[in-house]
C-alpha cells in the first residue's frame, strides 16, 4: 500500500494515499474494454502482475518492454491507447522516454510509474508529458481503477488514489583486511598493545607513513583503506594511491599538528598530520562526505527494497482473488516471481551488511577448497538465459558462499543494464596459479568515463534517475580482494561487457 500523504502539485492537483485502507477485491473479469496497453518496466515480475490485472479488466496488453528505448519502440510498433511507464530503468530510463512517446502517442494515455515518493518524481513525470503516475507498492486493484479513470472508462473521483492527473570442506576463518596490516612489520607497533588494537578499530582513517619526502605507507587502518579506495601495500609510495594527500604530507611533515584538506579515492577528506618521533601519523576525517553518501544511500537501498516488496505484495494480491481465477500457468508465474523477489531482497540486504562489515573492519571469509565449475553448474541451474563454459581448472581456495554472493551481484548486474546474450565462463588464470571467472553481456557496456569508479562503493553512472544500490560491484571487488584474488572489467572487443574475477588455486 501507499505510504505518502496526500500532497498539492502545480495546477492544484492532488496526489492521495490510501496507506490504512484493505485491498478491494478485484471480483470477476470485466468485459474486453477495446483498450490497448504497453507496459514498459525493468522488472519482469512486476509487469506480469500487471498484465493478469489489466487483462481482469479487459484492457488488452499488446506488448512490453525493459527500459525506455525499446518501450519507444513497441509503442510505435503496436500504437496503444496506454503506455504504463517506470521512471527507474536501465539503458534509458522513463523520464528520458516520455517526450519521445508523447511525441509519437499524441493521443494514448501515459502513466508513470516508480518506487519514489509521489513529491519526489509525481511533477518531473507530469512535466515530461505523463498523463498520471502511479506510486509502486499501490494495490493492483488501485492502479486498475486508476487506469480505467484516466482511459475515460469511468468517472474520475475528486481525490485520485496514488495518481497524480497531468495534462493529456575444512576451512579457515580469518578476518578481512583490504590490504596487508603493517602493524607487525619494521616500524609499526605491535598487534598485541591496546593501542594497535585501538588505531585499528579507530572510526577515522589512521594512516602510519614514512617522513621521507616521498612517504610511505606503514599501517593504515580499515578505515583509511576504504577511502583510499583500494588495498595499499606496505612499503608503498603513498603517492602511488593518493597523490593528492601525499603532497600536502610531503609539505608539512615538518609540522606537527597540520591541518588540511586533500582529495582522495572516497572524495575530500580533513587531514590531521602528527609527528612520534620518525612516524607520521594521518588521521582522516571524511563525516561530511560520509554524511551525503549515507543519506543518497539510504534513499537507494529503501528504493531497491521497495521494487521486491511491491511485487510481493501484488503476487498476494492476485492469490486472495482466488485460486480458481488464476491457470496454472499464472500460479507457477507467481510462485516464481515471489521466489525471485525474494532473492533479490536477500541480494541487497546481503549487501548492505557485507558494506557494514568492511566498515567495521569485521567482515570474515571462510575459506575451502571448491570446485567452481560444480558450484557454477548448482548455483546456475535452471536460469534462462545464461550460457555456462565451465572449463575444467583446478580446486580456488575461497569462500563458497561470498563466491556466490560474488556471481550473484554479477549476473544481477549483466541482466540490469546488459543485454543477451548473458555468459558465465571459467578458464585457467594467469600461470595456472589462479582461476578465473568471467561473466559476459552484450550490451552497451560501461560509459568510458565511469570506469574509473566501477567497482566504488555506492557508485553509479550519472543519469537524470539512478537505478541500484550502487553496492554490488564494491562488494564483488572487495570480497574478491579478501580472498586473496581481484576483480576487473573490460570492454568486450565485439561491444559488452567482460567482468572477471580471478581467485587463487587451492
Amino acid at each position: 500500500m501507499l505510504t505518502t500523504d496526500p500532497c498539492p502539485l502545480p495546477g492544484g492537483t492532488p496526489t492521495a494515499a490510501d496507506p490504512a485502507a484493505p485491498s478491494q477485491p478485484a471480483g470477476p473479469a470485466r468485459p474486453t474494454t477495446g483498450r490497448r496497453v504497453v507496459v514498459v518496466d525493468d522488472t519482469a515480475d512486476l509487469r506480469n502482475l500487471l498484465r493478469l490485472v489489466l487483462a481482469r479488466g479487459g484492457f488488452e496488453v499488446v506488448g512490453e518492454a525493459a527500459d525506455g528505448r525499446t518501450g519507444i519502440e513497441v509503442a510505435r510498433r503496436t500504437v496503444p491507447d496506454i503506455v504504463l511507464l517506470d521512471i527507474a530503468m536501465p539503458v534509458m530510463d522513463g523520464l528520458e522516454a516520455l517526450p519521445t512517446l508523447r511525441r509519437s502517442l499524441p493521443r494514448a494515455k501515459i502513466i508513470a510509474m516508480s518506487a519514489f515518493g509521489a513529491t519526489q518524481m509525481a511533477s518531473r513525470a507530469v512535466a515530461a508529458g505523463a498523463d498520471g503516475y502511479v506510486q509502486k507498492g499501490t494495490s493492483l486493484h488501485a492502479i486498475l481503477t486508476y487506469v480505467e479513470e484516466v482511459s475515460g472508462l469511468t468517472r474520475r473521483p475528486s481525490q485520485p488514489v496514488a495518481v497524480t492527473q497531468g495534462p493529456a570442506g575444512e576451512g579457515t576463518s580469518r578476518p578481512v583486511r583490504s590490504g596487508p596490516s603493517p602493524i607487525d612489520r619494521t616500524g609499526g607497533a605491535d598487534r598485541s598493545t591496546g593501542a594497535a588494537a585501538a588505531l585499528e578499530h579507530a572510526p577515522v582513517g589512521v594512516l602510519e607513513v614514512t617522513e621521507e619526502a616521498s612517504p610511505r605507507i606503514r599501517f593504515a587502518n580499515p578505515v583509511a583503506r576504504r577511502l583510499l579506495g583500494g588495498s595499499p601495500d606496505v612499503g608503498s609510495l603513498l603517492s602511488l594511491t593518493a597523490p593528492g594527500l601525499a603532497h600536502h604530507v610531503a609539505t608539512h611533515r615538518h609540522e606537527n599538528d597540520a591541518v588540511f584538506e586533500a582529495l582522495v579515492d572516497a572524495g575530500t577528506v580533513r587531514a590531521t598530520l602528527r609527528r612520534a618521533g620518525t612516524t607520521i601519523f594521518v588521521y582522516l576525517d571524511s563525516t561530511a562526505e560520509d554524511v551525503g553518501l549515507l543519506r543518497r544511500a539510504i534513499a537507494t537501498a529503501a528504493h531497491e527494497l521497495r521494487g521486491p516488496i511491491a511485487v510481493i505484495d501484488g503476487a498476494v494480491e492476485a492469490v486472495s482473488w482466488g485460486l480458481a481465477t488464476l491457470s496454472e500457468a499464472d500460479q507457477e508465474q507467481l510462485y516464481r516471481s515471489v521466489k525471485r523477489q525474494v532473492a533479490q531482497l536477500d541480494r541487497v540486504t546481503a549487501d548492505l551488511f557485507t558494506s557494514t562489515q568492511v566498515h567495521r573492519g569485521t567482515l570474515h571469509v571462510d575459506l575451502h577448497r571448491v570446485d567452481v565449475p560444480a558450484l557454477l553448474a548448482d548455483l546456475f541451474e535452471g536460469h534462462d538465459g545464461i550460457g555456462l563454459d565451465l572449463t575444467e581448472v583446478p580446486a580456488a581456495w575461497a569462500d563458497p558462499l561470498r563466491l556466490e554472493q560474488m556471481l550473484g551481484n554479477l549476473l544481477s548486474n549483466a541482466t540490469r543494464y546488459g543485454a543477451a546474450p548473458v555468459q558465465v565462463a571459467v578458464r585457467p588464470g594467469t600461470g595456472g596459479r589462479t582461476v578465473r571467472i568471467e561473466v559476459v553481456d552484450r550490451g552497451p557496456g560501461v560509459p568510458e568515463d565511469f570506469e574509473p569508479h566501477l567497482f566504488r562503493e555506492f557508485s553509479r553512472p550519472a543519469s537524470s534517475v539512478a537505478t541500484g544500490t550502487g553496492l554490488g560491484l564494491y562488494v564483488v571487488r572487495i570480497l574478491a580482494e579478501a580472498q586473496g584474488g581481484t576483480a576487473t572489467y573490460r570492454r568486450h572487443p565485439e561491444g559488452g561487457a567482460i567482468f572477471a574475477v580471478q581467485l587463487p588455486v587451492a
